[in-house]
């Protein structure tokens, strides 16, 4: 029996008396979407690591302190910095304070004019288990990523709040992404034309770090606060402290997405590469050319910090695969190296989420049918809040899984 036979064969014997009456065989095998011990796959070899493109708009990690102790510190910011055009922002905070909490975003309009806020994108969830609630906020930011959808409009010094009920014991892991327009002759009570909003959105440009605005319009301003409260939401969210830090990172980074084109040849067999490694200068760090960006802890007096794991950063990768072997497809398979959690894959558009997964195993999320000569596939991943990285994508060619 080879490494590629994963097999269970059942035999079920009928006996009538002391005579068997017949014996049947059952088979099953590793399906896509399973799990692949990694002991049967045998050593992959690297890749040459893509040479990675930073882009879009600010990213503001909000993972510290990660848990919330004290409910009479409340109410509080974790984090708060202000930002100028597009932004993402990422938080995951668990509430082990014995209350039911609320925890989200504030956005402050404290520019002088008043601004239209548009959402890019929109990915909360709540759960017991950490790992879970980032997978589904990863995986709803991902459903709605590429689409624009009018969310507020602000008066200089309003705020927008976007927030969710986290019960004890809980975490609380989001994805959401902004972008506040300044518009020509605004009043604080305008009311806007639908008409007007349509158009505005379809001339955002979403991949863009300078959207395409029409004339008078431009990119706005705003004071951003990840917040916890009990009750009603806070009058003012720039007024509130901040909670001290714990060991986690908090901070605001330049680009809140990464690109890359690579190929994959056949010949040399099963080969990885390794996405969200730890950092320039820790324990295991081996990331991609361009891959990390350093950011501040505004808070802190503009520490400057790295986003280990980067942890809400998009990858969005271009893949050739060179059939120089004459294979028949390509098997996808994703394992945490460094440790275990939910995870997910968008391949050439299709979400997929994976079970948990242990660094024992891999999950094989994909099967691409393979050309003569080139194929090409877009596969797109982030490592969701909860689960560890690095990820490493394997690329097994003719892996069927039997």
């Amino acid at each position: 029996m080879t490494h590629r036979l994963r097999t269970l064969s059942i035999a079920i014997g009928l006996a009538t008396g002391c005579a068997a009456a017949g014996l049947a065989q059952i088979q099953t095998q590793t399906q896509i979407g399973s799990l692949v011990p990694m002991s049967t796959l045998g050593t992959p070899k690297a890749l040459t690591k893509p040479t990675l493109s930073a882009h879009g708009g600010h990213l503001l990690l909000s993972d510290s302190p990660e848990q919330f102790k004290a409910p009479g510190a409340l109410p509080a910011a974790m984090y708060r910095d202000q930002v100028t055009g597009d932004f993402r922002v990422f938080y995951h905070h668990q509430n082990v304070s014995g209350q039911t909490l609320s925890v989200g975003v504030a956005v402050t309009n404290t520019s002088s004019q008043p601004e239209i806020l548009f959402a890019r994108g929109d990915g909360e969830s709540t759960n017991l288990y950490p790992d879970v609630a980032g997978q589904s906020a990863a995986a709803s930011f991902i459903s709605s990523r590429r689409s624009i959808s009018f969310a507020a409009l602000l008066a200089p010094g309003q705020s927008f709040y976007k927030v969710q009920s986290l019960p004890n014991g809980d975490t609380a892991s989001a994805i959401v992404e902004y972008l506040p327009v300044t518009f020509p002759g605004g009043s604080a009570s305008a009311s806007l034309p639908i008409e007007l909003l349509q158009n505005l959105a379809q001339a955002v440009d979403e991949g863009s770090d300078s959207p395409n605005l029409p004339g008078g319009f431009g990119l706005g301003s705003a004071t951003v606060s990840t917040v916890a409260f009990i009750g009603d939401q806070p009058a003012d969210p720039v007024a509130l402290p901040v909670l001290p830090p714990d060991t986690h990172i908090r901070g605001t980074f330049p680009h809140a997405d990464r690109s890359g084109t690579f190929t994959v040849s056949t010949a040399p067999g099963l080969q990885y590469l390794s996405v969200d490694t730890a950092p320039p200068g820790k324990k295991f760090s081996n990331p991609m050319p361009n891959e990390y960006e350093r950011g501040v802890d505004a808070v802190d007096g503009g520490t400057s910090v790295y986003d280990d794991g980067n942890y809400g950063v998009m990858y969005d990768f271009h893949i050739f695969f060179k059939n120089d072997s004459g294979v028949p497809n390509m098997a996808l398979l994703m394992q945490p190296s460094g440790g275990f959690g939910h995870y997910l894959m968008v391949t050439n558009g299709q979400l997929s989420l994976s079970p948990f997964v242990s660094y024992t195993s891999a999950w094989w999320f994909g099967n691409i049918p393979l050309h003569n000569n080139l194929t090409q596939i877009d596969l797109a991943t982030t490592l969701p809040g909860g689960a560890s990285g690095p990820q490493k994508l394997l690329f097994d060619p003719g892996f069927t899984g039997q």
